[in-house]
């Protein structure tokens, strides 16, 4: 843009640089004119030739154009060029808004306007006077009249006429009626039909004592208005009148029907609910009190939008008015309790000045009138009382980023970001329902990374439409960077960071302080004791810190957890603000060690809720990090159950964000601590989150955490849906690698452990001996009773397995001696059921179904559902063998149980009786399905005896039905599985029945 100005408000005139200047001709200055008109467009040159001739151009006009803008370009020196451009057949004049006085007087009226509407008619004055002082005479007075002139002249007139208008009722208000007699008399007379100038005739010559005057006025003009158009004079008008008639000096209601409140944005959605709900309660038959209704909400979340659509919807409920105050800034209740009396009628001169009196005013004028104000952006009660009207039959709707507790007998509603449809929705009338069709998965990750915040989706939308040929997955790409996301939500006014901003400016220093800090957590939601780890306050100090930030609206209090204790947590895009204030505001030392006492208070607590869980798996190997203490500690984690499953995702998250920021101690320690729980009930989420520990361990280097979450992945492995027997040996080993070079004996017996195990499921009895018989002696030596405990039960298996069950009952009796020193349930029931199935193979059926019912009992009393399956499929199947009336119901359990979770080592063992117990009882096919079930489920977990029983299982049912071929082939198979295992004792056994079925082989 260049410095060049032109005035159209009178004659055309140019700035030369030194003094205003006519162009020469007035064809230039048709030109010229032209070009203003439509300023910063391409204007061609055909238009400038109709412009010029109408519709009877000379032969020559086109070149004549050409001259005549080149006469414009001469007289603006060498800026010409610059100014009026060439463009496409045409010419674009280049200039800005504040370059030419129509458009600085558009700009100055708007500004008036906006003031005016907020009750500033203090600041809403001096603009409108300036803006009329840029007027010199008729709009492009000196040039000749062509459509488009007249048509924008028209215009400007009547924004002048409007102006005038509101300058009028300021000087009316400050007491200066005489003044303005004399000037509305000349504007009557040229705008004879214009109600509102005859207003202000009528109240001015009151207002000025010439009562008499007045009222002959108002009999010509309604004379006036009867013969010429037959018509009698408007509302406000007659009241005016009617004020005369009785000589009073104060409005006079039927003066005025305020309508103030803002449009309606066409793309409401999402609200249908609230909108019913509350229309219900303003509209009720009920005329006893006041109806208030606060409207709460963070910033953007669309209060205004929602309460503007209310009043739209409530206006014929409310036919007296609606009235509107915007309470945004230092706008006060005296203000707007101003704006509001002057809307009523009130003149301004007879407008109290002490707030009281307003107030009393304001209700004596709403009594017994139905009128609903709309009191946007309130900061507390009082603005809120202070227009409040005294009648019951009105009604008033309050937005505010605060919670007003105080108002008396309010409603309140707190709004909420959209649900994701109607987020979707929104999103889609902006951007047009067929891009969001062709890109589903875009718009919904869009309006997700919006947070579902209405303004924010209104912002990317309006960015995604002014960008038709783009892409909504490039918009959703923009939008994925954190850093930038705030920068990309803005669009003109609409900004969420400055929204967000707001908020942010209006707490105190320390308020301001915990907020930034708590923007540094990438956790889906926290506790209270958080705030205080943060800023290292005193906690009751931090918690109403904290509960300001909720009653601010940028932490969000999400009710109660499992225990009764409130947590909270932050929207994405307030998070994301906070977090920039903190890395712009508080240095890095200060930022790291807030979070290490967060890191530190997260992990005292994971090892103390672990402590009190009912099982133990491997030694508890902690880190050196330091740790934080929250003052409910004992308390926080008495139910360690419920302490974990509130905390799962934040414990993930946190493993996450410490590995992240190099805190690998925290990193592995977190992982480390939920360890017992996750093998309870989750273990591939604990495999999840240990692998990312695994990686911050390597990368840092830290021996001692590498080795501990290697041993843990290996425990994790369980009978459960995508576990490889591999992953386990690889796991062990390289855990007892590390752990014999670091000299932590508990850790070397439970990788010995660990490797012993995953031998013993593949079958590979020699090798898991060898680990078992060195993990057992170290973890005697090292008085290390758990790791002694767990080699005893897989010696029980081992020889169960051999078929060795004198060896096997020895072992478990030896392990239940550990059991109840130690009290520790998970193993009680291992141990019962390892009592339970030996004794059922050595035909003591009735206390092997003994030792398996304490052992449900026990983990159900515990909830320990994965075990309480397993313990069931077991009973199942004893009570299958036996014919027992409870066994279908037990074993159909059980299948449930640990389909539900994802317990295959379960699964299997519950086919297992189940195909056993349709056999007996003459169902062949079903038989045949469950068995193969099972088998296959001992294959995919790689466990050898398992797989070795149920095809001998299978063999059996072939033969009862018949299918002797099949009975030969699959009686082979499990008896080269049993030999393997060296049980020859069961594949003797197999040997005999496939002899028995004609069998040629030898059975070997």
């Amino acid at each position: 843009m260049t410095s060049t100005r032109f005035r159209c408000l009178g004659p055309l005139e140019v700035w030369d640089g030194d003094r205003w200047v006519s162009p020469g001709g007035s064809k230039v200055r048709g030109v010229l004119a032209a070009l203003l008109v439509r300023a910063g467009q391409n204007v061609s040159v055909d238009h400038l030739v109709h412009e010029l001739w109408g519709d009877a151009p000379p032969a020559s006009c086109r070149t004549l154009v050409r001259g005549y803008v080149m006469s414009l370009r001469r007289l603006l020196d060498d800026r010409g060029a610059e100014v009026v451009q060439s463009r496409h057949g045409g010419y674009r004049l280049n200039v800005g808004r504040d370059a030419v006085d129509a458009t600085c007087f558009e700009d100055l009226c708007d500004e008036g306007v906006r003031l005016r509407a907020r009750g500033d008619s203090d600041g809403a004055s001096p603009l409108l006077r300036r803006a009329l002082s840029l007027w010199r005479g008729p709009v492009l007075a000196d040039v000749p009249v062509t459509p488009s002139t007249a048509a924008y002249a028209g215009g400007l007139d009547e924004r002048r006429l409007a102006a005038l208008v509101w300058r009028m009722e300021d000087d009316l208000e400050r007491g200066r009626p005489e003044e303005l007699v004399q000037e509305l008399m000349g504007l009557v007379a040229e705008h004879p039909y214009r109600e509102d100038l005859a207003v202000l005739l009528v109240r001015a010559l009151h207002l000025a004592g010439r009562r008499p005057e007045a009222l002959k006025f108002f009999a010509d003009h309604r004379r006036l208005l009867r013969e010429d158009l037959g018509v009698d004079p408007g509302p406000e008008l007659c009241g005016v009148h009617q004020q005369v008639l009785l000589d009073e000096r104060r409005p006079v209601w039927q003066g005025r029907i305020p309508a103030q409140t803002p449009p309606c944005l066409p793309d409401f959605t999402g609200r249908e609910k609230e909108i019913e709900h509350w229309t219900a309660v303003l509209t009720a038959d009920d005329s006893r009190a006041l109806r208030t209704i606060a409207i709460s909400g963070r910033a953007g979340v669309g209060k205004t939008t929602l309460a503007v659509q209310l009043a739209h919807r409530l206006r014929r409920n409310y036919p007296d008015g609606q009235l509107y105050a915007d309470f945004t800034g230092q706008t006060t209740s005296g203000a707007v309790l101003g704006q509001f009396l002057r809307a009523l009628g009130v003149p301004g001169p007879a407008v109290p000045e002490p707030l009281t009196e307003r107030i009393q005013l304001y209700r004596s004028l709403l009594a017994d009138r139905r009128v609903l104000v709309l009191a946007d952006n309130a900061e507390v009660e009082a603005q809120v009382r202070a227009v409040q009207p005294g009648a019951a039959g009105c009604a008033v709707l309050v937005t505010s980023r605060k919670r007003l507790l105080g108002l008396e007998s309010a409603y309140f509603a707190d709004l909420d970001v959209l649900e994701p449809g109607a987020a979707l929705d929104l999103f889609a009338r902006i951007v047009t329902a067929g891009r969001v069709r062709e890109e589903p998965g875009a718009a919904l990750e869009i309006v997700g990374l919006c947070g579902q915040l209405p303004l924010a989706v209104r912002i990317a939308g309006a960015r995604a439409a002014t960008r038709p040929g783009w892409r909504l997955s490039a918009v959703a790409e923009e939008l994925r960077d954190e850093t930038s996301r705030l920068d990309r939500l803005r669009a003109g006014d609409l900004d969420v960071r400055a929204a967000i901003g707001t908020s942010y400016a209006g707490l105190d220093r320390e308020q301001r302080r915990l907020f930034r800090l708590l923007g540094l957590l990438d956790v889906p939601d926290f506790p209270a004791w958080t705030a205080a780890a943060l800023t290292g306050a005193p906690e009751r100090v931090a918690d109403d810190r904290l509960l300001s930030l909720v009653d601010a609206r940028l932490v969000d209090e999400i009710g109660p957890d499992l225990g009764g204790r409130p947590r909270f947590r932050l929207h994405d895009l307030i998070r994301i603000f906070a977090r920039h204030r903190a890395e712009r505001e508080d240095d890095a030392d200060t930022r790291e060690a807030a979070l290490s006492r967060v890191f530190g208070g997260w992990l005292l607590l994971a090892e103390r809720a672990d402590e009190l869980l009912p099982a133990r798996t491997v030694a508890a190997l902690r880190p050196a990090a330091p740790r934080w203490r929250p003052a409910a500690a004992e308390s926080a984690v008495s139910d360690p159950f419920a302490w974990f499953e509130v905390e799962r995702q934040v414990l993930a998250a946190l493993v996450r964000q410490s590995a992240a920021t190099g805190e690998t101690g925290y990193a592995w320690g977190l992982a480390a601590a939920a360890q017992t729980f996750y093998e309870l009930r989750d273990a591939s989420e604990g495999i999840r989150t240990h692998r990312l520990a695994l990686a911050a361990c390597r990368a840092a280097g830290d021996r001692l955490g590498e080795a501990v979450i290697l041993r843990n992945l290996a425990d994790l492995h369980s009978g459960k849906s995508g576990a490889v027997l591999d992953d386990k040996i690889e796991w062990a080993d390289a855990s007892l690698r590390i752990f014999r070079e670091l000299g932590e004996p508990r850790g070397v017996a439970d990788a010995l452990y660990l490797c012993g195990d995953a031998h013993r499921l593949r079958g590979d009895y020699e090798r898991a001996l060898s680990r078992l018989q060195e993990s057992v002696e170290i973890a005697r030596s090292c008085g290390y009773p758990l790791g002694e405990l767990h080699v005893l039960q897989q010696f029980s298996s081992i020889d169960s397995e051999r078929g060795r069950y004198d060896e096997a009952l020895g072992h478990a009796r030896q392990a239940m001696v550990i059991v109840e020193e130690l009290a520790s349930p998970r193993d009680e029931c291992v141990v019962r059921a390892l009592l339970g199935m030996i004794c059922k193979r050595l035909g003591r059926f009735d206390e092997g179904a003994e030792q398996l019912r304490q052992a449900v009992e026990v983990a159900r009393s515990f909830a320990d559902p994965l075990m309480e399956a397993q313990m069931l499929a077991h009973l199942g199947q004893l009570y299958a063998d036996r014919g027992h009336p409870d066994a279908r119901r037990t074993l159909e359990r059980a299948l449930a149980a640990s389909s539900a979770c994802h317990y295959e080592h379960g699964q299997a063992v519950a086919l297992h009786g189940l195909g056993l117990l349709e056999s007996e009882e003459g169902r062949h096919g079903q038989s045949v399905t469950r068995l193969l079930a099972a088998a296959d489920l001992w294959e995919r977990l790689q466990n050898a005896y398992g797989r070795a029983r149920t095809l001998g299982a299978l063999g059996e049912v072939y033969a009862r039905g018949g299918d002797l071929a099949a009975a030969r082939r699959t009686l082979a198979e499990a008896r080269r599985e049993y030999r393997q295992l060296d049980n020859e004792a069961e594949a003797a056994r197999l040997d005999a029945l496939s002899r028995s079925l004609g069998d040629p082989s030898d059975g070997r």
